[in-house]
């Protein structure tokens, strides 16, 4: 393969036939790079919505063991072991308090004033503040946007979802217990970072329904959202691909990464 085109993570340089916006230092397959970053970013997050049963989330290129922690029936159980969801809900309820706490602090904003709330959280944490420091704010800001946009106030359990998935831990919910609206919250999160979210789903309907639906709540504040279907033209991908945070279904997301290693030229 051709040498990388360019070190920078942002894109200003595109392989012939490549749709993903990082640079082709990524497409390399090296012996002392153990793992490929997902089309798209350099830093990469995933939510995988399959089959309406699971929720998966992951947060770190390194190779890292999987907690996983059931929601279903209000966090009935855990997949092994027979904790019933207890030691999950006290292992997050002091920070599910302090978001409760700044409830009454959103309500009193704007709409402008809540959107600027998102200057302030991409500053702080492209200062290199941790994004666990940031949680409970940007949480407290979805919250607020979410019941101002849909109508719907996340639940205290939903939080809870949304930190299990900020973890990089597997969460399963049943039918109608808000996994859409889960999502948003780590994808809001982790998209202050600047470098990029995926939320990946099964087929072009649902990542099309939830990008035009959940997706008003992070557009509302002032984050860009993108759509990948299967009909789109490669410059179509480039650019959806550089939203904060981008609907995906697993199969296109597998085949643009395809395409990329594919691609051996300058545009």
């Amino acid at each position: 393969m051709a040498s990388p085109i360019c070190q920078s993570p942002l894109v200003k340089h595109y392989n012939t036939t490549s749709v993903s916006p990082f640079s082709s230092k990524f497409l390399h397959f090296h012996k002392d790079y153990h793992q490929i970053s997902h089309v798209g970013s350099s830093k990469y997050l995933q939510i995988f919505d399959v089959g309406a049963k699971t929720i998966k989330l992951g947060g770190s290129r390194g190779k890292r063991t999987l907690a996983m922690a059931s929601l279903g029936g209000l966090l009935g159980g855990i997949f092994k072991g027979n904790d019933t969801g207890e030691s999950t809900r006290q292992k997050y309820a002091s920070t599910v308090d302090v978001i409760n706490k700044l409830e009454a602090e959103m309500l009193a904003l704007s709409d402008s004033g809540l959107r600027d709330k998102t200057l302030v959280l991409k500053e702080r944490a492209q200062k290199g503040e941790p994004l666990d420091s940031l949680l409970p704010e940007a949480f407290a800001v979805v919250r607020e946007a979410s019941k101002r946009v849909l109508g719907l106030r996340p639940f205290d359990v939903q939080l809870i979802g949304g930190m299990v998935l900020h973890k990089g831990e597997i969460a399963e919910m049943r039918t109608g217990e808000g996994k859409t609206l889960v999502a948003i919250l780590p994808a809001y999160l982790n998209a202050l970072t600047g470098k990029g979210v995926h939320v990946v789903t099964v087929n072009d309907y649902l990542a099309r329904r939830d990008c035009e639906w959940v997706g008003q709540v992070p557009r509302f504040l002032g984050l860009k959202v993108g759509l990948i279907q299967q009909n789109m033209t490669s410059e179509q991908r480039r650019e959806n691909y550089l939203c904060d945070i981008t609907y995906v279904t697993n199969s296109e997301l597998g085949f643009d990464y395809l395409r990329d290693n594919l691609a051996t030229e300058k545009c």
